[in-house]
């Protein structure tokens, strides 16, 4: 647990498609409560946004319990369990099976209590193996976990974690506690984060020109459509990043990339004035940090990007008598 981290890691995720349509984080999903059997319920912050969305792998267990349980998509999104033995819902691992989820929109942080939240269902309760990721290549290990619906507080298993570190991956691994009968290995209905982030990636060319930092006419709109879901977070820190790809020197891509965040800060200090309490950072990471290939135009194209992370007043993560009457 940290005691020393004033603010905790809120990051929107924005995509800008060709046509400059964009899918948001539906702000009305933040802040539920979700039940654990019939008496307990736990609280995430980013509501629904707060869960895996895409499966990098899964290897099933020998042996494995029913075939219908095999799809490794129903590890995804909320907790919908209903019954073991009914239409699966949920995804079995199998005795020694494994499977890696990745957020997408949101990831997670080491925040002060439990950060991690994995729905583990079933008639049997089987322990497994918890490892989290940055990048998905380096891991760490979180130790063993007893099954259940059980939260993980980063904070106690990591010796000296890093601050404000992002995960974005999880590894779970069955540790083939019950391999007979007709349910063996782990159960898994969801994954969801507690200390969740999420965050927005801006594509450099529908906000500027080539080699430009001033802002296009319709980046200015989507920018204001952020605004609309920034300030539900009345307080907070903005953290806005600029990346490009590899052409030019490093030293230009440097600078390139700090004007366009330059101008991004410029625009959202100047339009939140009025909104609440916000303090700004701006950092270039220029052609680090690609996530993509530089070797072709579609990867650069992705390369050129602003990221604009939101670091919201810890009281956003504490539930309200509002929150449990939704």
């Amino acid at each position: 647990m940290k005691r020393f981290l004033p603010l905790f890691a809120l990051i929107f995720i924005i995509s800008l498609a060709p046509a400059f349509s964009q899918v948001v984080p539906d702000t009305l999903a933040l802040r539920k409560f979700y039940k654990i059997g019939k008496q307990q319920e736990i609280f995430m912050p980013l509501g629904r946004i707060s869960f895996a969305d895409s499966v990098v792998s899964f290897k099933k267990g020998n042996p494995y319990g029913r075939k219908e349980a095999l799809n490794p998509a129903n590890s995804l999104g909320e907790p919908n369990f209903v019954s073991y033995f009914k239409k699966p819902t949920y995804l079995s691992l199998g005795c020694g099976g494994q499977l890696t989820v990745e957020f997408k929109d949101n990831g997670f942080i080491d925040i002060e209590g439990d950060d991690l939240y994995i729905f583990e269902v079933g008639p049997s309760l089987e322990p497994f193996r918890v490892e989290i990721s940055s990048d998905g290549k380096n891991w760490i290990n979180l130790g063993d976990i007893n099954g259940g619906s059980s939260t993980i507080d980063i904070g106690k298993k990591i010796t000296k974690p890093e601050d404000k570190e992002i995960y974005y991956f999880v590894r779970i691994t069955d540790l083939k506690g019950f391999c007979k009968g007709s349910t063996p290995g782990s159960d898994i209905d969801a994954v969801g984060t507690i200390g969740g982030v999420l965050k927005i990636s801006l594509q450099a060319n529908l906000l500027f020109d080539t080699d430009k930092f001033n802002l296009k006419e319709k980046a200015l709109i989507s920018l204001a459509e952020f605004k609309q879901k920034l300030v539900q977070i009345p307080k907070a820190e903005i953290q806005i990043e600029g990346y490009t790809d590899s052409d030019a020197s490093e030293e230009y891509n440097k600078t390139l990339g700090l004007n366009r965040a330059e101008a991004v800060k410029n625009y959202l200090k100047e339009y939140l004035k009025d909104s609440g309490e916000y303090t700004y950072n701006v950092k270039s990471y220029g052609e680090e940090k690609p996530i993509d290939t530089n070797e072709t135009e579609a990867g650069k194209q992705k390369n050129r990007r602003v990221e604009i992370i939101v670091l919201p007043d810890k009281e956003f993560y504490k539930p309200t008598e509002l929150d449990r009457k939704k």
